[in-house]
Formats: C-alpha cells, structure tokens, sequence
C-alpha cells in the first residue's frame, strides 16, 4: 500500500520519538543524551540504509552548517531537487531517487534532510529548539 508524503513524514516523526524515547530510557541519568538533531540523523541514516545498505554517517553530532560552498552548482541542485522531492513527494521517493548516485552526495543529501526534517519538528513545536 502507497503512502502520502504526509504519511511518510509522520513516519519518520514516530520513527524519531521511538528512538528517542528508547535512547532516554536506556541512557543513565548522569549520561550526556544525543542531541534531537543527532537522533534525527540516525533515523534518516536507517531510512537512506534501506535503500542504499553500505551508506554510513561518520558523525551524527555535525549539525548542518547551511549551503555547502565546496559543492559545484550542479551538485547543490541535485541535493536541493532531493530534498524538494522528500517534502513533496515523500521521503522514500527521494531516497530512491538517489540511490544510484556518489556516496559523498548522499551523504550531503543526508545531512541538508535532517537538518529540513528537524527545523520542521521545531517549527510545529513537537521539539523545542535548543540554542
């Protein structure tokens, strides 16, 4: 059965509050808890993984720094198209668009998709902003 994007998003949401929740209920109290973002970032990790198995994050802490400059043009608009296609056709379409494409541009889709996805959760307050 086919989903929504809308459906898809608010998959991924549980998805995030599940293992957040596991996250803070396994952690002990004295322990330093991952970042919201860096739990966003493992949830699209395992997203991207079931499509693209051997894609791995190197580091769930790198929050987003906004657009990268090191990319050519054409690259930023793939990445950009990617992420346009996640909120308008849903996230799973938009890792099956990329699938077949260099690593280090999934990798940047990744991280500029969790950054999206999380400002969306601060944004219709299901996270707060931590600043």
């Amino acid at each position: 059965m086919e989903t929504t994007p809308n459906e898809q998003l608010e998959q991924l949401e549980r998805e995030y509050k599940e293992r957040r929740q596991a996250i803070e209920s396994q952690t002990a109290p004295e322990a330093v808890l991952p970042s919201e973002h860096e739990t966003m970032s493992q949830v699209v990790e395992g997203k991207i993984q079931e499509q693209v198995p051997d894609f791995k994050v190197e580091n769930h802490s790198q929050e987003p720094t906004g657009e990268d400059n090191n990319l050519d043009p054409e690259a930023r608009g793939k990445i950009q198209e990617w992420v346009n296609i996640a909120f308008t056709k849903g996230p799973y379409e938009s890792i099956q668009a990329l699938r077949d494409n260099d690593p280090a541009l999934i990798d940047k889709f990744h991280s500029a998709l969790t950054g999206e996805l999380y400002k969306m959760l601060v944004q219709n307050k299901k996270l707060e902003e931590v600043k």
